[in-house]
């Protein structure tokens, strides 16, 4: 005889209808026992019975769990409905008014910074209309009146263009056909000077450049610089002291000289020298006509455009590689551009050395060498600080601003610029 199925754990009322069903079942099995009772039908009955204790005694543990969470779910449900009570009581919990309150407040908070935005969205607005009124009154400015005036400028501005580049070609023409350029005429006033000037001439010469012995004398020094590069022009030769040098050692050597008495004084000397205006003189030559070119105190007695013409026509008829040579008065010394220079009234303006290396430059001459040339004698210069106490610091310096005030008033007189042509 065998017991009823065991039962799985349940819940609920379908868990009370399964322990009703196994209790009836376990009556019917012991009124079944009690009428057809034997030991081993017994014994198999009564561990069929054990087995359903302990599945009935597991259902009840599992419904006092059941029952156990179910009551702790209810207390924390209670508890917490009395915490909201409480503070609802106690006014803890803001209430629907306080809210809408604080929404109001917010939305006008809101509806004030939108107010503040369009206010300077509408200055930025005002602010670019009247920007835009000012374009407009300049672009009007412009088209009517600024550009109307810079094109009536830019017309007159290529119309001289035009005219010196009509003027230009002319002279190049002119040049090319090496016809004399055009030379405004002096006026009677310049004429009678220019009369008066060369009759002193040889007297202003002898009397401020100095004697031919001496002029001779310091010329020496420029004969190797002038060695291999004849035949030789002498611009403004003057007496003829560069030419009488040269003609002694075999090099051929001609001069230019616009004043008649002193070509004719170097002419007696039997020199070779050609009277006349030096660019004049210069447009008849040909290209490449010559190696060498001397100017000793020629370039000081001409006008700027006029020295940049007869640069140009220099370079012409030097040859590739031939060489210039240029002596100027040197007006960096005080005493000679205060005073010196102007003691020759035929003197145009002072040439500083760096202005003729420009010039030069600008004339396709490049420049090898400068020299300062005739300082002037010791005891003309400034006198040194005694000896004694040489050593003290400020003798030192009291005599290297001797020396540096020296230099600047009582230089070298004249400068040398040896410049030589380009291919």
């Amino acid at each position: 005889m065998s017991g009823p199925d065991e039962p799985g754990p349940d819940t609920g009322r379908d868990g009370d209808r399964e322990r009703s069903r196994k209790g009836k079942g376990l009556r019917a099995w012991v009124a079944r026992a009690l009428v057809g009772f034997d030991a081993h039908t017994l014994s198999a009955d009564l561990e069929s019975g054990r087995a359903e204790l302990v599945s009935l005694r597991e259902d009840l543990r599992n419904l006092a769990e059941d029952l156990g969470r179910t009551g702790r779910g209810l207390h924390e449900a209670v508890v917490g409905l009395q915490g909201e009570v409480e503070a609802l009581r106690d006014g803890r919990v803001p209430s629907i008014e306080a809210r809408l309150d604080r929404g109001e407040t917010h939305a006008a908070g809101v509806e004030e910074r939108l107010g503040e935005t369009v206010d300077r969205l509408e200055h930025r607005l005002d602010e670019l209309e009247g920007a835009a009124a000012e374009l407009g009154r300049v672009a009007a400015e412009i088209r009517d009146e600024r550009l109307p005036a810079a094109v009536r400028r830019a017309d007159a501005l290529i119309d001289r263009l035009a005219l010196q580049v009509e003027e230009a070609v002319s002279l190049a023409e002119r040049v090319a056909a090496r016809e004399p350029l055009p030379l405004p005429p002096a006026s009677p006033a310049e004429t009678s000077m220019s009369e008066e000037l060369a009759a002193i001439q040889p007297v202003l010469l002898e009397r401020l450049r100095g004697a031919e012995a001496e002029i001779a004398h310091r010329l020496e020094a420029y004969l190797p610089l002038l060695e291999g590069h004849e035949p030789v022009l002498d611009l403004g030769c003057g007496r003829g002291e560069l030419l009488g040098l040269l003609t002694e050692r075999g090099t051929e050597a001609t001069g230019i000289e616009a004043d008649p008495v002193l070509a004719a004084s170097a002419r007696r000397k039997g020199l070779r020298v050609v009277e006349g205006d030096v660019l004049e003189v210069l447009l008849r030559l040909g290209d490449g006509a010559t190696g060498a070119v001397t100017a000793i105190h020629l370039f000081e007695h001409l006008t700027a455009d006029r020295l940049l013409r007869v640069l140009a026509e220099i370079r012409r008829i030097l040859r590739p590689g031939g060489v210039l040579l240029a002596e100027c008065p040197n007006p960096a010394t005080l005493r000679v551009g205060a005073e010196e220079f102007w003691n020759d009234p035929t003197h145009v303006r002072p040439m500083p050395a760096r202005l003729l290396e420009v010039l030069l430059a600008a004339s396709g001459f490049a420049v090898e060498e400068r020299r300062f040339l005739r300082p002037f004698p010791d005891p003309e210069r400034l006198p040194a600080p005694p000896a004694e106490g040489a050593q003290d610091e400020v003798l030192r310096y009291l005599e290297a601003l001797r020396r540096r005030l020296d230099e600047i008033v009582n230089g070298p007189r004249d400068y040398l610029l040896v410049a030589r042509r380009g291919e």
